[in-house]
Formats: C-alpha cells, sequence, structure tokens
C-alpha cells in the first residue's frame, strides 16, 4: 500500500471517530438507548462534552491507525485490523486509561467491549474497499 492509500485509510479512520462517536451520543442522549447509562457512557460525555468527545475519537482512530502503520509496520490486512481493535480495546479496559469508560467496561463483557473495538478498526478499510468497488 502506497503513502497516498495510507493517508487516505488514517483520514477515514479520523471520519470514522468522529462519526461513530456522534451516532453514539445521538442514540444514548436523543433515542435512549442504552438504558439509563447509555451503555455505560453518559458519564464519559457529560464529563467531556458534546464536541470534546468528538475530536477525542477522532483523534484517536487517527493515533491508532498512524501506530499501525508507521510504528507496528502491520500490513493492511482484515485480520490484522480486527485482532489490533480488540488488542487496543483490551488494552484501555486493564488500564483504564480513560476512567469515564468504567461504566462501559462495567456494562459490556470482554467479548462485546472487543467486538466493538474491532470495528472502527475495520471500518475505513471497508470504506476503501467500497470505494474502489463503485469506481
Amino acid at each position: 500500500m502506497n503513502n497516498n492509500e495510507i493517508a487516505k485509510l488514517i483520514s477515514y479512520s479520523c471520519i470514522t471517530g468522529f462519526i461513530g462517536d456522534a451516532g453514539l451520543q445521538f442514540l444514548t442522549k436523543y433515542m435512549g438507548m442504552g438504558g439509563p447509562s447509555g451503555w455505560g457512557l453518559k458519564p464519559y460525555f457529560k464529563l467531556h462534552g458534546s464536541v470534546e468527545a468528538l475530536f477525542i475519537a477522532g483523534g484517536m482512530m487517527s493515533i491508532f491507525y498512524i501506530i499501525y502503520f508507521y510504528i507496528l509496520s502491520y500490513p493492511v490486512n482484515w485480520i490484522y485490523l480486527i485482532l489490533y481493535g480488540i488488542i487496543l480495546d483490551l488494552i484501555f479496559r486493564e488500564t483504564m486509561l480513560f476512567p469515564s469508560l468504567d461504566g462501559y467496561y462495567k456494562h459490556l463483557n470482554y467479548f462485546w467491549s472487543g467486538v466493538w473495538g474491532a470495528i472502527p478498526m475495520i471500518m475505513p478499510l471497508a470504506f476503501i474497499k467500497l470505494n474502489n468497488y463503485i469506481k
């Protein structure tokens, strides 16, 4: 994969984080999904605010992809991205890097938080593949 394609994936990852966070905020705040705690995310959104949370999600997704390509030098591969997302989720769960996500990790078991850690990692690649297919 050349640098332009990697840059596109990093850009898509930022957009994925931004839009994914916006979707979660909408579902928990306005649609009442996830119960009273919003899947345990309401304390996180309350602490960081709606706009800040969007930028945190977009920035973190970009950083995750930059680490994936430029530090770890992993290839573009569905399985690697899934495993990477699961490992990142496990690291965040165990280190409690964001204490305000404690409710989220209490709400979801290891399996489901791993699934939700993997999904955003593969979405940018899915968007690239879809875009190339449509062309």
